[in-house]
């Protein structure tokens, strides 16, 4: 089964950082990918693709970097996952059905343009994916990571960020 590429968890987890920061702070991709020791290439080439989809934006120069466009709870996880990847596909009909030696090519029993049952399930399987995707959103992951970290490990996120980032402590 296709999945999808680290680039939408690198993103996800990179977005949550951006929630807490001070409105007017932007945060460069060097500093998300040195706090989650990941590649900063990668994660240079997931933002320039969530910017052009309007998740984040970002300021140039020294002060350079990004921020959320939108409000978390307005980020689903559809939005990202469709930024970074892409369209979604998760099946690909190859039309077997229609290759059967028994079938009369010229007068086939259904129309040509119609789905098998086989392809109606997999469209149903993805509908429902791209459903629950729709479902979550950046507020709802930060929210639960929270409760899963408490708030010693927020602190400790936000210090890390005023030290390294904004030094402002």
């Amino acid at each position: 089964m296709p999945t999808l590429g680290k680039n939408v968890e690198y993103a996800i987890h990179s977005l949550v950082y951006l929630i807490d920061n001070p409105e007017a702070s932007t945060v460069t991709v060097r500093d998300l990918a040195n706090f989650q020791n990941i590649s900063e290439t990668y994660l240079a080439k997931a933002f320039t693709k969530l910017k052009k989809a309007g998740i984040v934006k970002s300021n140039i120069g020294v002060k350079g970097g990004y921020k959320l466009a939108r409000l978390a709870n307005e980020i689903t996880f559809l939005d990202i996952v469709l930024a970074v990847e892409g369209e979604i596909s998760f099946f690909e009909c190859n039309k077997i059905r229609d290759n059967c030696v028994l079938l009369d090519k010229g007068n086939l029993p259904w129309k040509k343009n119609s789905y098998c049952a086989i392809h109606l399930v997999m469209i149903d399987i993805e509908n429902k994916i791209k459903d629950s995707l729709k479902e979550k959103n950046l507020q709802w992951v930060h929210d639960t990571i929270c409760k899963q970290y408490g708030q010693e490990m927020i602190d400790k996120s936000q210090n890390w960020f005023q030290l390294n980032v904004f030094n402002t402590k």
